[in-house]
């Protein structure tokens, strides 16, 4: 027998190819090849495929029916596929983004955003189709995952004017209104050209059957095996194989399976068998993992399954076996009853247990499908312990809703007497389902969890489900199961009248104690970490020190590099808490270990930490790209996103700016009240003390631990009661201080650090009038910042020194009209009164308009070099192409392509190029007009960027110089016009400014 020739196919052939040949020479498309199982869709696009694979990029992928299918996994194989053809080279010039690699399991598996990753695939592609046009083949997409085909229509529409083909096959007959694809699978048609595949005439069936038998039916043969087959290329070769047997057409076998079972009956009962037992794997199988299964030599299994190739039903690749039709694998398995079928997946998942190596073979979502349908043929333990470990695994590979499913299916799977593995993982399915934004089942969920730890009476396991819920809700029942699990650690209940944060550390304290009793490593870590979450703020630095040399240690003994990562960074933070000068060797240490880890995640990870301290030792430049470049390589993560904005924030406020910030914006990672902190400190810069005491209130009223920003709550109590000139307040904070003189206010696991406390129990004592102990602290300050070479915190000191040295201000101006920058500062004087204001963009504007009076500034010549505007940032802000023009633009161009289909239907070679060769042109003006997305290019955008930044910063600039200066804040309303070009023209009576 040999291979099939494309037979009765040929409109269908000439429509794809014409698709094909359009995508070599100018753009590509959506191509849907539709029909019923076994018509011939793959065969079709594969021959396409393969008459341009020399000058195209091909990449092929195929669905499979099966729960444990990752999501995007048609895309993972499309990315495998291109790899592969390019080489790494030229895989690595596409410059793919950090998602991508997450995405093939190379990253950190953090999560990116569904945007984010849908914008790295698509712009992958486009990369790539410039290096050839690029012909990508998805196969069975009816069985495909939902993200899969939500990616699809993504990069179909981002990639309208780019040599991309997609060619898809499904078999519409199956989408019906039930299907879990349906809706999707409009909207992808509606927007594709559809070729559709129905069953071969008589004359097709009769060559078919001659080159699948290797004779020629008779005519009655040909109209028989035609009319019970539909025509269908696939149950034709099927039918041509039974009669080639020498056995008769059967006239009363209909249907699909009735037709594959009587193939499958001619098969020696040896190879049916392995066969059936091959079916359990799924369409693709390995014949180690089928011998450790069955208990049979693998080489009698290959002698078994290479005799089975010969039949057409399986073949052979590198390193596995494929069954040639899902068809085929189906109407196998199905011969099964239910109880034998789940003895098979057991037999699969212990041969995988006893024999690590075959794990290579398969997803751990693969696993732990075989480990969920074997039912009570697996021992519980071992179900549950791959179901979740495929649970953790979906979830490190940014699938939340596969992480659902499997922890669901652990809990499901756990026995009555385990107790702990449920608990810990309905925790775990908790934090997936709040994470999908179903707050009530989370609560739930987690409610749960508490409520079975506390009736199992083991506080160990009450401790950690305590720890691991949500700390901001329900704050007096999350205090009683706290203290009911201390009572039951120390045999004693905890001493009365003590905060939700004193309870916890005490509890912990407990629960290290009978951990380490325990021997449990697990334990250990759980405890340690805790307890290091749980203790931030003055005077726990050595205590965290302690916690991570102790995991550090157990890292040693049980090879956990992610733990290792971890405990090194947060060494580096405790020491410089201490300020201890080794901080700087020891982050060096970190990032060593961060470079080798070969991971997205650490090596950004080893940015922001090295960013960190260029910001407290002054090197803002290279701290603000050390951040833009970690946002590039660990975009993908939203803790990580709050991370960097919040450092961003941090680099500002060192700037001697006064950084916004709005408490929407970190809620999610670092709690409700972490932005109202934020801008709390900011509304003090600014000057705006009724704003900062209302935030000062809100979060005195809050219930959650502020936790790992302790530290930096301080430092705003401490900024604020000198504005507010609240001396009870400073002399508590001075109080709480003083006895952890030495150390540094550190926050944020290390992103926020305050400068030395020293510092800010100077401005304490300052403030409230003892000058000889603020020297000596400022004093002290200086010796602490020097020795850790943070300039910033050494200069301000020594400006907290020169204050104490100067004569006392006071409100009255001195001679002339002042608007004048000193350091971070800024000295306004206007009309006898003096208001100092801290630097900001909006002043810097003022200063330069008030240096040119009566002359119009382009609000482009204000921006600073960072900002600089392109040379059109003067033309005007009109469209290059109107919307009308737009879319006739696009109509004509939809009519070209139909044309162009027409004359390639035909044959009308020479149309189509001409028709092709006007669209090109169509499109290169098209692609001139419109920029990203097919979205109207604006003249000057550039321009009306620059009037409207320069305008909002000076507008806001003036309401806080009214605030605190309404006579100069009149002025300079008056005298001061913004726009494209702004001036300042102050009359005839024009001050006479010292600037």
């Amino acid at each position: 027998m040999t291979d099939s020739p494309l037979i009765g196919r040929d409109h269908p052939a000439a429509a794809l190819r014409a698709a094909v040949d359009r995508t070599a020479a100018s753009h590509g498309g959506l191509v849907l090849v539709v029909g019923e199982a076994g018509i011939g869709k793959t065969a079709l696009v594969t021959e396409a495929a393969a008459a341009r694979r020399d000058d195209l990029l091909v990449a092929f992928a195929t669905s499979w029916e099966s729960e444990a299918v990752p999501d995007n996994w048609l895309w993972v194989q499309v990315l495998r596929s291109l790899r592969g053809r390019l080489g790494e080279e030229q895989w690595r010039s596409l410059r793919p983004a950090p998602a991508i690699d997450v995405f093939l399991g190379e990253g950190d598996g953090s999560r990116p955003l569904e945007f984010e990753l849908h914008d790295a695939v698509t712009q992958l592609l486009i990369n790539a189709s410039r290096i050839r046009p690029l012909l990508i083949v998805l196969d069975d997409l009816h069985f495909s995952d939902t993200a899969s085909i939500e990616l699809l229509k993504f990069a179909c529409q981002h990639t309208f004017f780019e040599r991309v083909l997609f060619v898809g096959t499904y078999r519409d007959s199956e989408v019906d209104p039930g299907h879990r694809l349906r809706g999707r699978m409009l909207q992808l048609v509606s927007k594709a050209a559809v070729v559709g595949l129905e069953g071969l005439t008589e004359d097709g069936v009769a060559a078919l059957v001659e080159a699948t038998a290797g004779a020629a039916p008779d005519p009655d043969t040909v109209a028989e095996i035609t009319r019970r087959t539909g025509g269908n290329p696939f149950f034709v070769e099927q039918s041509a194989l039974l009669w080639a047997s020498g056995q008769p057409v059967d006239a009363t076998s209909a249907g699909m399976r009735d037709a594959l079972r009587r193939r499958l009956d001619q098969l020696p009962t040896p190879i049916r068998r392995m066969l059936t037992l091959a079916s359990v794997g799924g369409r693709e199988f390995h014949a180690g993992i089928m011998a450790q299964a069955a208990g049979i030599d693998r080489y009698q299994i290959e002698a078994a399954l290479d005799l089975a190739c010969q039949t057409r039903l399986v073949r052979r690749e590198r390193d596995r076996y494929v069954f040639v039709h899902d068809l085929v694998r189906e109407t196998l398995y199905h011969s099964m009853d239910p109880a034998e079928a789940a003895h098979h997946h057991g037999c699969v998942v212990r041969a995988l247990e006893a024999d690590e190596s075959l794990k290579k073979h398969m997803l751990d979502t693969e696993i732990a499908h075989h480990a969920w349908v074997a039912g009570d043929d697996l021992d519980p333990e071992t179900a549950v312990e791959l179901i979740a470990r495929a649970g953790a695994k979906s979830s490190a590979c940014m699938s939340v809703a596969g992480a659902e499913k499997y922890f669901r299916r652990a809990v499901e799977r756990c026995t009555p007497d385990m107790v702990r593995r449920r608990v810990l993982l309905r925790l775990q399915l908790a934090e997936s389902v709040r994470w999908l934004k179903r707050p009530d089942e989370a609560r739930a969920l987690f409610a749960a969890a508490l409520q079975e730890a506390e009736d199992h009476g083991d506080p160990m396991l009450l401790t950690r489900a305590a720890m691991d819920v949500p700390q901001d809700e329900d704050l007096p029942e999350l205090m009683r199961l706290k203290a009911l699990a201390y009572e039951g650690l120390a045999g004693e209940p905890p001493e009365p009248g003590l905060d939700h944060e004193a309870l916890t550390r005490r509890l912990l304290y407990r629960f290290m104690i009978a951990a380490r009793a325990s021997g449990d490593d697990e334990e250990i870590s759980f405890g340690l970490w805790a307890t290091h979450a749980a203790n931030w703020g003055p005077g726990t630095a050595a205590q965290r020190q302690e916690i991570v040399e102790e995991l550090a240690e157990i890292t040693r003994r049980t090879g956990d590099e992610e733990m290792r990562l971890l405990a090194s960074s947060l060494r580096w933070v405790v020491l410089l808490e201490q300020g201890d000068p080794s901080y700087t060797a020891q982050l060096a240490e970190f990032r060593a270990l961060a470079a080798l880890a070969e991971s997205d995640r650490w090596q950004g990870g080893s940015l922001v930490d090295q960013a960190v301290i260029d910001i407290v030792q002054g090197r803002f430049d290279r701290a603000q790209s050390l951040i833009d470049e970690a946002a590039d390589m660990i975009d993908d993560d939203r803790a990580y996103l709050d991370l960097l904005g919040h450092l961003r924030w941090e680099l500002q406020l060192a700037r001697g700016e006064v950084p916004e910030a709005n408490p929407d914006v970190w809620r999610s990672t670092f709690g409700d009240h972490h932005g109202d902190l934020l801008a709390g400190i900011a509304a003090v810069r600014r000057g705006d003390v009724e704003r900062a005491r209302g935030i000062r209130e809100q979060l005195d009223g809050a219930h959650d631990l502020f936790g790992s920003w302790e530290s930096l709550r301080l430092r705003f109590e401490a900024e604020f009661a000198v504005a507010d000139g609240d001396p009870d307040l400073a002399r508590d904070l001075y109080d709480r201080l003083a006895p952890h003189e030495g150390e540094w206010l550190v926050a944020m696991w290390g992103t926020s650090i305050s400068g030395p406390i020293s510092h800010w129990l100077g401005t304490l004592a300052a403030f409230l009038g003892d000058a000889e102990r603020a020297a000596a602290h400022f004093e002290a300050a200086v010796k602490q910042a020097e020795r850790l070479d943070a300039a910033p915190w050494s200069a301000l000191a020594r400006a907290g020194l020169a204050d104490l040295a100067a004569p006392a201000r006071t409100g009255a101006a001195g001679p002339g009209d002042v608007f004048r920058r000193d350091g971070a500062t800024w000295t306004l004087a206007y009309a006898g009164t003096v208001l100092h204001l801290p630097h900001a963009k909006g002043l810097a504007d003022l200063h330069e308009l008030l240096s040119r009076p009566g002359e119009e500034v382009a609000a482009a010549d204000l921006l600073e070099p960072s900002e600089a505007v392109a040379a059109d940032a003067r033309l005007g802000g009109d469209d290059v192409l109107d919307a009308e023009s737009r879319a006739r633009f696009r109509e004509h161009l939809e009519t070209l392509d139909e044309q162009i289909d027409a004359a390639a239907a035909v044959g009308d070679d020479a149309r189509a190029a001409a028709l092709d060769a006007e669209r090109q042109a169509l499109i290169e003006h098209l692609k001139a007009a419109t920029g990203l997305g097919g979205r109207a290019r604006r003249l000057g955008d550039n321009h009306e960027r620059a009037r409207k930044s320069v305008t909002n910063r000076i507008r806001n600039t003036l309401k806080k110089i009214e605030d605190g200066h309404p006579a100069l804040g009149a002025h300079l309303r008056e005298a001061v016009a913004t726009g494209s070009s702004c001036s300042y023209r102050p009359g005839p009576d024009a001050p006479e400014w010292t600037l």
